[in-house]
């Protein structure tokens, strides 16, 4: 009986896991100064502070941050688009503007153009680090690029307003080491 609980608990943690690797990455707006960040896979951000992610399936999740008293749903169409709502305090409630999609930039991209890099942990401190240093929520920001070598990993991040990304260069753990602005400084 205990084996087969076991064995019940690993595959329902094995499609849970299934299930946020499938989420894509996602940013939203929502009415009351909301800003939804999702990361590829996960994990997800309210207004900065990492949420708790709650997967339904493939094609529905919830962000909650409970000090906010905020939850942000997001369903899944089968077109690719998604739909996002929310939920907060005092009955609040709203539709949300979905602001950028990892689906969107891989859209725009010729056709027959490889797939972009992915370095999760290097984009994700590279985000906050611009974030950081341009006073911009890093829910507003999108990664376009992430090349790795052997001396570190190249971010380029684009800032709504700017007209160039931002460069961040990481270690191979993800740590940023140098955060720059790729245009001119006179248009910052």
């Amino acid at each position: 009986m205990n084996a087969m609980l076991v064995s019940v608990s690993l595959l329902a943690s094995l499609a849970a896991f299934e299930a946020q690797a499938q989420i894509p990455q996602l940013n939203a707006t929502c009415p009351g100064n909301i800003e939804l960040h999702v990361d590829e896979g996960g994990p997800a951000f309210i207004n900065g502070r990492e949420a708790a992610l709650k997967v339904s399936n493939e094609n529905y999740y919830e962000a909650r941050d409970a000090k906010l008293g905020v939850t942000v749903s997001v369903s899944r169409n089968p077109d690719g688009s998604s739909d996002v709502s929310y939920t907060g305090k005092n009955r609040a409630n709203g539709v949300c503007r979905v602001v950028s999609t990892a689906s969107a930039a891989q859209d725009a991209s010729p056709a027959g153009a490889a797939p972009r890099e992915s370095h999760p942990a290097a984009e994700k401190a590279c985000l906050a680090a611009v974030a950081a240093k341009t006073r911009v929520p890093a829910a507003k920001l999108a990664v376009s690029e992430a090349l790795g070598a052997e001396a570190g990993i190249l971010v380029k991040v684009r800032v709504p307003g700017a007209d160039a990304p931002w460069s961040c260069m990481t270690d191979q753990k993800g740590k940023p080491w140098s955060v720059t602005y790729s245009g001119s400084e006179g248009a910052l």
